[in-house]
């Protein structure tokens, strides 16, 4: 809570420049936290003059705050000549000012002068100005500051990209001649596109720029009027060369921001229900399935913002919900590729780029905002009708930058799981018209930021967004700019990327034939409960941490046939659809395996209780409701570590050491008379199995054994030191060897990500150390189709290369990341 500073502040100014006249000016500025503006108050007074000593000491002033870089900048005053009298605008000023603790000359603690390109200059205010006095900065200081580091982490030669983006934003400059120095700042980093800033002063400096609307409502009538509006603000602009420069000269247009379901609360009930009975048509759906006249069905708009769907309404309610959500996913999908169709049909052959929110995937807003939900998007629809070009994967996983332990959640490698959902999604697109990740990282430091990038980049990611610059004497919070570790971290990915970049950029991400299923049907009637939700977010990292490339399915690619890719599916969802279950039933029988976690698959998509073949095999007919649950965050860097256990499992797995695990979230007691468990809850229950089914395999918890691989790491909050436990990976190896799955690429050490990244110039072996501790000698194996010649390390490491029968094997050290080039 900001207070007044106890030992004052006044400030007074001088007017140098423009050296006649008489003039308003106006003292205001910018917090980093609510309320973000500081007060105006504006003095009179004529050039040369001192003007009188303005009382500022009661404006809610505020120390360093626990936010950018684990320290947010102080609060910025700025101050604004304008003519008292002549009408002609201020082109360029320059300031002398003096802050004191009281109106007096002996009680000054800061006097300095500032020059500007424009009316107006900026400066910190440490308070209390005394005792924070080396704190102190003016804009240009500051700006002089940031362009040295950018000197220091740059080197010599800067990184020039040709095919990758690397993006930032600019919170619009007051200072042309400034922001100028900061574009150069950023181009000495490798980053070659910038928004909100000076069109003519980005061109000037050869860089590039992105557009943006938000033109993204229910109704198209408004949606298209809006975009009509817009483009005709830019009909002028495309008149020159400057002004195309800009529009169909950018290098994508940005369609909203965090965009999530629709809200269609404010629509005409006539519209919105015609839409929602259509779409019930186009399923194919009639009054028997609805229990109701379909031309009476009505939209339940209001319902759409309750915390959770009724799981104790009637059948025909739950089904009126069930497509509820799915329609407003699908139809806000529609609504975001139409915006797209808009923008082209103004600016031909233009890149669309839109943010879907990710913090519902990691429990971060509750109900109902969490992972596929009802309020949130289904990333695969956005894939299945090619919404945009490209499909931004957010990171707000601050550690101590921005945001804190309670955002974490497993930190960079949850980034990297948010990747690769986004990769999944984007498979849906036809192969002639691909889709592009970019992704977007917030304040980091070298190490940290690395870690998400190569990840990112090990899921297929060609472009990055740093959000955002600022600078922070001239913006509120989310700013990079004074975390001096993050200039090293983008100079040294923007090195790597450039070397790499001719055989990443048109590279894709070989898969292993395993999937994951992600049920939105679990979502939609789970925004409360976490507990399978980040079991499957957990047992990704998991099956990283054992060098497996996964695909995250939905169900209807399960129903389209698309399972036929795969060797092995996990299962962590509590609902699945009848149609979806009925398609795994046959692909176990002809030989696929299916891993089960405790409550998989036991409800369908209208949560009514529902257990399939496959399942039955493992599951008792009753599995819905002897399912016991726990409701928790279940957040890695909160919650997760100290949460007790509801019992405890002895896992028996031949060839190894008995262990026991804790049992976490929920627990499912196997039917009773499975033959052969590998798993004993403490009662002597059965809690693991392998089965037989068909031709295939169906192996199976009682409990959530990723859960249990989480809390076993043990977290620390605000730093990167946990260590993942063997045993619970065990578990998930079982089903892999049953598959006879060996990755594609795969090394000596666990925890260690490999990704393999192949096209038209060779391929790229992307690794990530998720053990933070320097590996000296690591050994990668590495299947390929094609001979390679040469390995080459982007870190400049030394790289040893020996074939292989299926491909090379490769012997090097490893710090944090690298980028293995193989030609």
């Amino acid at each position: 809570m900001a207070i007044p500073c106890p030992a004052g502040v006044f400030a007074r100014f001088k007017v140098i420049e423009p050296a006649h006249g008489r003039f308003h000016v106006s003292a205001s500025g910018f917090r980093h936290e609510d309320p973000w503006w500081l007060p105006t108050a504006t003095v009179q007074t004529d050039a040369g003059a001192w003007t009188e000593w303005m009382d500022v000491s009661a404006w809610p002033w505020h120390g360093k705050l626990n936010r950018v870089g684990g320290i947010a900048e102080w609060p910025a005053m700025k101050l604004a000549v304008t003519p008292a009298i002549d009408a002609n605008p201020v082109k360029g000023c320059t300031l002398e000012v003096q802050l004191a603790e009281q109106p007096e000359e002996k009680a000054v603690v800061h006097s300095f002068t500032e020059k500007s390109g424009s009316n107006t200059i900026a400066f910190l205010v440490p308070t209390p100005l005394r005792e924070q006095a080396k704190e102190f900065e003016t804009g240009s200081q500051m700006t002089a500051r940031h362009l040295k580091w950018a000197k220091e982490a740059g080197g010599a030669t800067p990184a020039s990209l040709k095919h990758f983006t690397f993006v930032t934003a600019l919170w619009g400059h007051y200072d042309p001649d400034l922001m100028r120095q900061a574009v150069k700042t950023l181009k000495l980093l490798g980053i070659n596109v910038i928004g909100n800033g000076d069109s003519a002063i980005l061109r000037e400096m050869g860089v590039r720029t992105y557009g943006q609307t938000w033109s993204y409502a229910p109704d198209p009538e408004a949606a298209k009027q809006a975009w009509e509006s817009e483009a005709k603000a830019l009909k002028p602009a495309m008149d020159t060369e400057a002004g195309r420069w800009r529009t169909t000269g950018a290098t994508h247009w940005v369609v909203g921001d965090e965009v999530m379901t629709l809200d269609f609360r404010g629509m005409t009930p006539a519209a919105l229900n015609g839409w929602f009975r259509d779409y019930l048509r186009s399923k194919g759906l009639n009054d028997s399935d609805l229990g109701r006249a379909l031309d009476q069905v009505e939209y339940p708009a209001k319902a759409m913002y309750e915390k959770s769907l009724p799981r104790d309404a009637d059948l025909p309610t739950r089904k009126l919900m069930y497509h509820a959500a799915k329609f407003g996913h699908w139809y806000s999908a529609k609504r975001l590729r139409a915006t797209s169709d808009l923008v082209r049909s103004t600016l031909p052959g233009m890149k669309t780029e839109t943010l879907p929110s990710d913090h519902g995937f990691f429990h971060a807003w509750g109900a109902p905002h969490i992972g596929m939900s009802y309020r949130m998007l289904d990333l695969f629809e956005l894939g299945a009708q090619r919404v945009v070009d490209e499909i931004s994967a957010e990171d707000w996983l601050g550690l101590n930058h921005m945001y804190g332990p309670e955002y974490t959640w497993t930190g960079a490698q949850s980034f990297s799981y948010f990747n690769a959902i986004c990769r999944s999604a984007m498979l849906h697109a036809p192969a002639e018209e691909p889709m592009t990740l970019r992704s977007l990282i917030t304040p980091s430091d070298d190490a940290y930021l690395r870690l998400k990038a190569y990840s990112a980049i090990g899921q297929g990611s060609k472009s990055f967004f740093f959000w955002t610059f600022g600078p922070t004497y001239i913006g509120t919070e989310n700013y990079w700019s004074d975390l001096r570790s993050e200039y090293d971290g983008i100079a040294k990915l923007s090195r790597a990327v450039q070397q790499a970049e001719h055989v990443l950029h048109p590279a894709k991400v070989v898969r292993d034939p395993v999937a994951i299923l992600y049920s939105v049907s679990h979502d939609l009637w789970h925004t409360e409960n976490a507990a399978a939700f980040v079991e499957k977010r957990l047992l990704w990292h998991a099956l990283r941490h054992e060098h497996v490339q996964p695909d995250f399915l939905r169900e209807e690619d399960v129903e389209a046939g698309r399972l036929k890719e795969y060797k092995v599916l996990y299962v962590t969802d509590w609902c699945l659809t009848r149609a979806a279950s009925a398609r795994i039933d046959e692909w176990v029988k002809a030989g696929g395996v299916v891993h089960l976690s405790a409550g998989a698959a036991t409800r369908d998509e209208h949560y009514e209780p529902y257990v399939p073949p496959y399942a039955a095999t493992v599951w008792p007919a009753d599995a819905a409701t002897q399912l016991k649950a726990e409701v928790h965050a279940y957040n890695e860097r909160v919650d997760l570590p100290t949460i007790k256990s509801l019992d405890r499992a002895t896992v028996d797995v031949l060839g190894l050491t008995p262990f026991e695990l804790p049992v976490l979230g929920c627990r499912l007691a196997l039917r009773g008379d499975v033959r052969e468990p590998f798993v004993d809850f403490s009662d002597g229950t059965p809690a693991g199995a392998v089965v037989e089914h068909g031709g295939g395999r169906v192996i199976a918890t009682g409990f959530l054994p990723m859960l249990a691989y989480g809390q076993g790491a043990n977290f620390k909050p605000t730093t990167l030191e946990e260590h993942w436990p063997t045993e619970p990976r065990r578990l998930i190896q079982l089903s892999l060897d049953a598959a006879g799955v060996s990755p594609v690429a795969q090394c000596d050490k666990p925890v260690v990500e490999t990704s393999l990244l192949t096209g038209p110039a060779g391929s790229a072996l992307v690794l990530v150390n998720y053990t933070y501790h320097p590996i000296d000698a690591l050994t990668v194996d590495v299947e390929l189709s094609q001979p390679v010649t040469r390995a080459t390390s982007t870190e400049g490491v030394a790289v040893h290369m020996e074939q292989t029968t299926n491909g090379i094997r490769l012997h090097l050290p490893l710090a944090w990341t690298e980028i293995i080039l193989l030609e």
